[in-house]
């Protein structure tokens, strides 16, 4: 598989492929509303393994999945060792001394280090926010074509300017990856070195210029692309119909969304005295998953 198939979008015949643009962007956008409100670490970790099954779902290959793993596993593990470290907030029970108060020159700088009980479990409640966002943005990434997301972005009348640059801002880095490595290639052979570490590192230097130049070529043919299909016009806008199936599984979403939401603000009004006794059971529910 080539540096480009596997961070662009690629043919597939899925469940999640055939979905309308606008259902994907909301569900994303309806996930990420679910991953701020959320602060129960259980309740995160299902949500999160909701994602996974997505992915299964969308049948996603196995070398997706291992990047995926990767860029999943360092970002929850630096927010759990950062937090560990350097949480701030009180109480913080030490579990581990890595370096005494006493120490020479590091002690008094630091006032020791240590690894905190709290800062674990906060790290690890962040750490699932980010990866909850990362398998859901991966998934839509991975399973819209382009057209697809800027069809949807200009049905809900955004600026077609706008739209067409996030998308372009979407499909950039795959061409990148994809550009720089055949770069990387055309400088190892002209100078007949082996592959490895040390030859990309080699000529890391001398890749910006070729890798620019590459780059405005694309885009100067994309703009022309753009003028001349009239892609900007108002008359060349087609309305497309949202089909009723995933319209109203949105609806039962953001129903969702709402409900979750409107009980975290009424448990955190409670907890500043804006007490009410019929939602009692609303608050027990709210304090335990949520």
């Amino acid at each position: 598989m080539s540096v480009r198939q596997l961070w662009e979008g690629a043919e597939g015949d899925n469940v999640i492929m055939h979905l309308d643009g606008r259902s994907k962007l909301f569900v994303l956008f309806s996930i990420a509303i679910l991953a701020i409100t959320i602060d129960n670490p259980r309740t995160l970790f299902l949500l999160f393994s909701g994602t996974l099954l997505l992915h299964f779902a969308a049948r996603t290959s196995i070398y997706k999945w291992q990047v995926m793993a990767v860029l999943l596993l360092l970002g929850l593990w630096g927010s759990m060792v950062s937090q560990a470290l350097f949480f701030a907030q009180t109480p913080r029970t030490p579990i581990f001394m890595l370096i005494s108060p006493d120490f020479p020159i590091l002690g008094p700088l630091t006032n020791g280090l240590f690894i905190y009980q709290e800062g674990i479990l906060y790290g690890a409640i962040q750490g699932l926010r980010a990866s909850i966002m990362l398998s859901m943005g991966l998934l839509i990434c991975w399973n819209s074509d382009p057209r697809q997301l800027l069809k949807a972005l200009m049905a809900w009348h955004l600026s077609p300017q706008v739209a067409f640059m996030l998308v372009t801002a979407l499909r950039f880095l795959p061409v990148l990856a994809a550009e720089a490595s055949e770069v990387i290639t055309a400088l190892r052979l002209r100078s007949n070195s082996k592959v490895g570490r040390q030859s990309i590192c080699r000529h890391l230097p001398y890749v910006v210029n070729p890798l620019l130049a590459r780059c405005l070529r694309r885009a100067q043919t994309l703009a022309l692309s753009v003028v001349s299909r009239g892609f900007f016009l108002a008359e060349n806008r087609k309305k497309v119909v949202w089909p009723m199936k995933e319209f109203s599984s949105c609806l039962v979403l953001a129903l969702v969304v709402l409900v979750t939401v409107g009980s975290k603000v009424a448990y955190l009004a409670s907890e500043q005295g804006l007490y009410v006794g019929f939602l009692r059971y609303l608050y027990d529910w709210t304090k335990l998953y949520l």
